[in-house]
């Protein structure tokens, strides 16, 4: 299995679309927002730079040449499975099947060009914040789970057991 992310600071976006000024449009606005950004041109590059770098949420467009959008968001799901990355397909196609198609795929969210800069910020902040708090709950239950087990090997270290002597 690929690494996984490391603490970081600031989330870190990686940018998949083959046109150039829409990596640069939304590069800058990210960075804008204080957001760390990666950016790829093809649906090939966003696995070789996740390979690298296992970013918080990758900015997908379904439409590029090669590896589209959607194939690639299923590679990734199969890939890192539940530690994959939030992916956000971003597309001109808005009819039902290309929404179907990029949840079916394991999208996390949609969102239709042109891009509407209001409605992407607040949901890149709801996804980060989401996946920050999952991954919270997800340490709270490992850390329940090893106490589990530390205390189905030695109950007698249960904290506020009675001391039947004392009676």
């Amino acid at each position: 299995m690929p690494p996984i992310n490391q603490q970081r600071s600031q989330p870190t976006i990686l940018i998949v679309d083959d046109e150039r000024n829409v990596r640069l449009m939304l590069g800058r606005a990210l960075t804008n927002e204080g957001y760390q950004v990666v950016e790829a041109s093809t649906g090939d590059a966003c696995l070789a730079v996740c390979y690298q770098q296992l970013p918080d949420l990758i900015l997908l467009d379904a439409v590029m040449p090669g590896m589209d959008g959607m194939n690639c968001c299923a590679e990734l799901q199969q890939i890192w499975g539940d530690r994959c990355p939030a992916i956000l397909i971003i597309t001109a196609l808005a009819d039902p099947q290309s929404v179907d198609r990029a949840f079916e795929a394991g999208a996390t969210d949609f969102v239709t060009k042109p891009i509407h800069w209001a409605v992407l910020r607040q949901r890149v902040k709801r996804i980060l914040q989401t996946r920050s708090l999952m991954a919270e709950l997800r340490q709270a239950q490992e850390q329940i789970e090893q106490l589990t087990q530390q205390l189905e090997l030695h109950p007698e270290k249960l904290p506020g057991t009675l001391d039947t002597g004392c009676l």
